[in-house]
């Protein structure tokens, strides 16, 4: 949020920092992206690699609205045009087990994705902290939290959706041990890893192989 100048004195101190950077990849979200924002980016990306990573969570938009998200796809779609136009690296975060989402919403979130010209995704699990509105609103009305079982198939099925050039780079969520409310199976992250991997060890399927490229 803050204006170009300000962006451009802390990005470049930020590349300049050490000779063994090789990259500089900032998260935000996608309605703070436009050109003036991505002219600097461009700037930069002529003296290192720029990654942007823009939080999705989900292509349906009703859970946006109602998780106060403030974004819709429009504004994501915008700004990934935006940005690849300028030849800077996309990598957008999902969010599996909003509050009342189905499988086929989850699925539905890879499809959208696919259709964007991204090179690379996060996969997160729903958490809930303290002191935060989701915390709020568990407590009043509790809604279904993903298990890991639930969790471990849902990502499979994604995976096996997700365009096989897309990079994953992350499939488990971890929050602050002091933080996290729900759900308990995520502090074991290498867990959640394992059994994702196990499941399609065993099930002998890979990243795309049910990919549909329309």
């Amino acid at each position: 949020y803050a204006d170009v100048e300000t962006l451009k004195k802390l990005y470049l101190e930020a590349i300049n920092a050490s000779s063994d950077i090789v990259e500089l990849s900032i998260a935000t979200r996608c309605d703070c992206i436009n050109e003036e924002i991505v002219n600097l980016l461009t700037e930069i990306n002529k003296i290192k690699p720029v990654q942007i990573e823009l939080g999705l969570q989900t292509s349906n938009d009703s859970t946006k609205l109602h998780m106060n998200f403030g974004y819709t796809n429009r504004d994501l779609i915008n700004a990934v045009n935006l940005l690849r136009l300028n030849n800077i690296e996309v990598v957008v975060h999902i969010i599996n087990g909003l509050p009342n989402e189905t499988i086929t919403d989850m699925l539905e979130t890879i499809n959208f994705v696919n259709k964007l010209d991204i090179q690379g995704i996060k996969i997160h699990s729903l958490l809930v902290l303290k002191n935060t509105k989701l915390y709020d609103d568990y407590l009043k009305n509790p809604f279904h939290l993903l298990t890991l079982e639930e969790y471990v198939d849902i990502t499979v099925r994604q995976i096996r959706k997700l365009n096989p050039n897309i990079i994953i780079h992350r499939l488990a969520a971890d929050g602050s041990l002091e933080d996290l409310v729900e759900p308990k199976w995520t502090m074991k992250k290498l867990v959640v890893m394992n059994e994702i991997d196990k499941k399609m060890r065993l099930d002998d399927v890979y990243q795309g192989d049910l990919f549909q490229n329309k």
